[in-house]
Formats: C-alpha cells, structure tokens, sequence
C-alpha cells in the first residue's frame, strides 16, 4: 500500500540553487545559478550538485559561514542543493543522473539494483533520531501490539529498522501491513488514523513530539546505529576528484562549526525547516555529527541490512560493499 500526496511529483519537495559566490535562492529543481568559469577551475564540469534532507544542519552551515567559498578560493564551481524529503528520491535523483552526492542513509537497495553509487564518508552516528510512534492515546503500548496493524513509513517494506524491531518481538514481516508514506505526510496519516504507527526521524519525530501528539513505541537505540553518509555517483567522483575532497574538507568544517556553536545552529534549523526551537533543540540534540571515513562497524550494518532485505526477498542479490565503499576521500581529509 502507498499514500501519496500529488506535490510528491519527480525529485519533488523544495529545491536550492547555491554557488560559490554565495547566492542561495528558492529555485525549481532543474534551475542552477551560474558564475563564471575561471580559468583554473578545479573540474571540467565545473558543478557539483547535492540531494540532502532537512535535519542536516551542516548543509546550512556551509552557507551561513561560507565554507565553500573559502574551500574553492580562487575557482568558480557551481553548487545546487536540492532538499528532499527521504532517501529514496535522493538516490533516483542519482539514478537520473540529476544530482553527484547524497546525504542520508545508506543507500542500499539502489546499490543492490546496480546504480553506480559508491560510500565516501560517515557524517553521524544517530540511533536515537528514529522511532516508531503511535498517538498518546492508542491501544499499542508494545511491540507485540504492532501484529495486524497499519505501519507507514517512507521506505515501506524496505525499512529496517521497523523490520529489526518486529524480528526482535518474534514478529514476521507479513504480520504487520506496510504503508509507504513520505515524511511529510505521515505525521496527518497518523493523526487521521489512516496509519496506526508511523515509522520516521526527525526532524519530523521532534516536531510531533514537542506538539504531543505523539508517543515513541521505541526509538532506534540498540536497533539501528543509524550512520548518515555521504555517497555519490562512480563516474562523477572519478572525474571530479578535487572537487569532491574540497567539499569534503568544507563539511568536515561545517560540522565542527555546528558542534562548536550549538545555539546557532539550533537558530539555523529553526530558520531554515519552519521548526519551533524546541524540536529543533530536540533534534539537535539526538544527533551525534561526526566526519570520518567508513570504519568496520559501519561496514557491517550495511551487511547486516543487505542481508536481511535479501532474506525478505526485497532485493534480488548482495551488493559488493568492498567495491561500494572507498574511505581515500575522507581519509585524505581526515588526516
């Protein structure tokens, strides 16, 4: 079953043209603004293009401190970010060869289906941003309470963490029905009763939960370590090698910056996803942003996921993780 709301069309929800010289305008998610090219410029395309999702603050830090014009000193380069509402339509705006990186989950069923996607970099390290919620008021109060109900969430059957949580509860996949929804419905999905759970992340989990009007069944501690990474396209890593560790060394510095100055960027979430402060001091506060380059335990997850979405028959074979990950990127950064 899949709930859509009509706006959800293409590579949907609210997109951001930026370049190096610092503009960044509200544009349809095919516009760009341009600068000119200087004659040394640090790849021929002279563009890199990023699909991320509203809680990454570390997005908007660039901007507000002006990180990639001090990274790209001297070149022209031109940035478009795109902000989407999940994983899936950042990794078929990949497929389409409309956008070079993503920001978010590991974006493993695509690379199990073959897209040219390769793992570059950990950004955080956040169990805590997911849940399971039901309203104050509903009769699941367990685990086990979830057999024979509506469960909707972005990724529908595909998403892990509610299957780790069913098969940690003795339950099957086919003992709950799946409804995929997008964040930014499944909050009146629940409310309406068309959905009796909804499995998301903040900062759609925060906002709910500060208007109480919802409750956490579980959270993703001790289900799902919940790594964020950054991935892109095969061919634009290898053709663009500067550029992609410029912007790598300018995120690593957004991070620090956004660690460093916790009110800011709670102010910036504020700003720029509509959040009250106290979601986004909530959601600020549940994430651990890191920068470092893919290590044994994120390998693993992956694995561990891959694994079980083979058994589930929801992808047809295991992807190559020793080919799907390359840690040179945010090891020269790292270093």
């Amino acid at each position: 079953m899949r709930i859509k709301r009509r706006d959800l069309l293409g590579l949907g929800i609210s997109t951001a043209a930026f370049t190096a010289c610092g503009k960044f305008a509200n544009a349809p998610s095919n516009t760009s603004t341009t600068t000119p090219v200087a004659a040394n410029t640090v790849a021929s395309s002279a563009k890199l293009r990023l699909g991320f999702q509203p809680p990454y603050v570390a997005v908007y830090a660039l901007r507000e401190q002006k990180l990639l014009e001090k990274a790209f000193a001297g070149q022209s380069i031109n940035f478009e970010f795109h902000r989407l509402l999940s994983l899936k339509p950042v990794t078929e705006a990949l497929s389409a060869s409309a956008i070079d990186l993503g920001l978010g989950g590991t974006p493993i069923a695509a690379i199990a289906a073959g897209q040219p996607i390769r793992v570059i970099a950990l950004v955080e390290r956040s169990p805590k941003t997911h849940a399971l919620l039901v309203l104050p008021n509903s009769p699941i109060k367990k685990i086990a309470d979830l057999k024979g109900k509506k469960l909707g969430n972005p990724l529908g059957k595909s998403y892990y963490f509610g299957m780790r949580v069913l098969e940690r509860a003795g339950l099957k996949d086919t003992d709950v029905e799946w409804v995929q929804i997008e964040n930014d419905a499944g909050r009146s999905a629940l409310l309406s009763g068309a959905i009796d759970v909804w499995g998301t992340w903040d900062p759609f989990y925060a906002s709910a939960e500060v208007a109480k009007e919802v409750v956490p069944l579980v959270d993703g501690e001790g289900y799902h370590l919940n790594y964020v990474a950054l991935f892109g396209r095969i061919d634009y890593m290898e053709q663009n090698p500067e550029a992609v560790q410029k912007f790598l060394q300018a995120y690593k510095q957004a991070i620090t910056w956004a660690k460093d100055n916790r009110q800011a960027a709670i102010d910036i979430l504020v700003k720029e996803n509509k959040l009250s402060p106290e979601a986004a001091s909530l959601t600020l506060g549940r994430r651990n942003l890191i920068f470092e380059p893919p290590n044994d335990e994120y390998r693993q997850e992956p694995i561990n996921q891959s694994q079980l979405l083979a058994r589930l028959g929801l992808i047809k074979k295991l992807p190559n993780w020793d080919k799907a990950i390359d840690t040179k990127f945010a090891t020269a950064v790292s270093s």
